[in-house]
C-alpha cells in the first residue's frame, strides 16, 4: 500500500492530539491563574521565544528523520553571534553577516562529513563538535560578551500588527517545513531513516542527503545566532546553552524516533509551544527558572521512554528492505507513514 493510500499513523495522529490537548490545558490554566499572562505583549513574547528555538527544532526534525541528531545547535548559535560581534566592527555589517552564516554552514557540514565520510556516531561527532564550538566562543573574546548595538532590527523590529520579526520568520519556515514534510524530501529522510543503520552510509546519494540536512542545522543555528545577537545587541558565549536538549525534547515528543524513519514537523511545533506555554507561565508567576529546567529534563526523560519501546520493536522486526509490499525506497515513493 503507497503513502497516498495508507491511513496516517495512529500514534502520530494520537501524539499530536495529546500535545495540543496539553498545552491548551495549560494555556487556560495560566489564563486564568495569572493576569498578565493573556496580554498581547506576553503572547508576543511568547511566540518569539518559540520563534528561536523552532527556527532550529525544524531542520533537526528532519535530520531525526533521517536517523541523526545534532547536539552542536546551541554552540553553534553563540559561536555564530561571537563571530559576528567581533568582524562587524572592522568589516562592516554585511559582510560579517554573510560570514557568520557562512560559518553556520561550514559548522553543518563538517558535522555531516564526520557522520558519513568518518562513520562516526551523530551524536558523537556533534557532542565533540559542541564542546569545541562552546569552548572557541569563551575564547575569542575571552569569556566576555562583545558589544554590537548596532544590529538590532533582525531580532527587535515588529513590522506587522506589532508581531516581531523573528516570529514572522519562523512562520514561513514552518510552512515550508510542513509542504517539505509531506514532499518527497520528507519521504527520502524518513526512508534512509527507516534504513537498519549499517546500510545508511552505503550510496553516495543517501551520504550527500544527510551532508546537506546537517548543512541545513548550521544554517539554522546560525541564523538563530543572528537573531538572538540582534535581540541582545551583544555577542554572548553562554547564548543558546540548552537549545539543543529542548530541540532534541521537541522533535521526540512530536513523533520523531533517535532510530529515525519518522517524524512530525507539526509534532515537533505542538511539542515547543507546549514547553513555551509552560515556561512562560512559570516565569510569571515568579517560578525559580530552576523549575523550568526540570520541567524540561522531566519531559526529556519521557520522551526517551515513549521511544523505547519504539526502538526495541525496531529491532524484533525484520529489516523493512528486505520485505515485501512495504519496502523503503530510498526515493521515499513507498515509504506510508508520512505525518505532517
Amino acid at each position: 500500500m503507497t503513502a497516498h493510500s495508507r491511513p496516517p499513523d495512529r500514534r502520530a495522529v494520537l501524539t499530536r492530539v495529546v500535545l495540543a490537548v496539553s498545552g491548551v490545558v495549560a494555556f487556560i490554566a495560566f489564563t486564568v491563574t495569572i493576569p498578565y499572562f493573556l496580554t498581547v505583549d506576553n503572547l508576543a513574547n511568547l511566540l518569539n521565544d518559540v520563534a528561536l528555538v523552532g527556527i532550529v527544532a525544524l531542520p533537526a526534525t528532519f535530520l531525526m528523520m533521517s536517523g541523526q541528531v545534532d547536539l552542536s545547535v546551541g554552540a553553534a548559535a553563540a559561536f555564530v553571534g561571537i563571530v559576528l560581534a567581533r568582524t562587524a566592527p572592522d568589516s562592516g555589517l554585511l559582510p560579517a553577516v554573510l560570514l557568520a552564516i557562512g560559518t553556520g554552514a561550514l559548522i553543518g557540514l563538517v558535522n555531516g562529513l564526520l557522520v558519513t565520510e568518518g562513520e562516526v556516531n551523530s551524536i558523537a561527532a556533534t557532542f565533540a563538535s559542541m564542546a569545541l564550538l562552546r569552548g572557541l566562543a569563551y575564547l575569542v573574546p575571552s569569556g566576555l560578551a562583545i558589544a554590537l548595538p548596532g544590529f538590532r532590527s533582525l531580532g527587535t523590529l515588529r513590522p506587522v500588527l506589532g508581531i516581531a520579526l523573528p516570529t514572522l520568520i519562523f512562520a514561513a519556515i514552518a510552512l515550508v517545513a510542513a509542504l517539505m514534510s509531506r514532499s518527497a524530501i520528507g519521504r527520502r529522510s524518513r526512508a534512509i531513516g527507516s534504513l537498519p543503520a549499517a546500510q545508511r552510509m552505503d550510496g553516495s546519494g543517501e551520504r550527500h542527503w544527510i551532508i546537506a540536512l546537517f548543512v541545513a542545522s548550521g544554517l539554522a543555528a546560525a541564523l538563530a545566532g543572528l537573531i538572538r545577537t540582534s535581540q541582545l545587541g551583544t555577542g554572548l558565549p553562554t547564548a543558546g546553552i540548552g537549545i539543543e536538549l529542548t530541540v532534541v525534547t521537541a522533535v521526540l515528543l512530536g513523533g520523531g524516533h533517535l532510530t529515525g524513519g519518522r517524524g512530525s514537523v507539526g509534532g515537533t511545533l505542538l511539542a515547543l509551544l507546549l514547553m513555551a506555554i509552560v515556561d512562560n507561565g512559570m516565569s510569571l508567576a515568579n517560578v525559580t527558572p530552576y523549575a523550568a529546567q526540570v520541567f524540561h529534563a522531566g519531559l526529556l526523560l519521557l520522551a526517551l521512554m515513549i521511544d523505547r519501546p519504539r526502538r526495541r520493536s525496531r529491532t524484533r522486526s525484520p529489516a523493512r528492505t528486505k520485505q515485501g509490499g512495504d519496502s523503503v525506497r530510498i526515493d521515499g515513493a513507498s515509504d506510508p507513514r508520512v505525518p505532517g
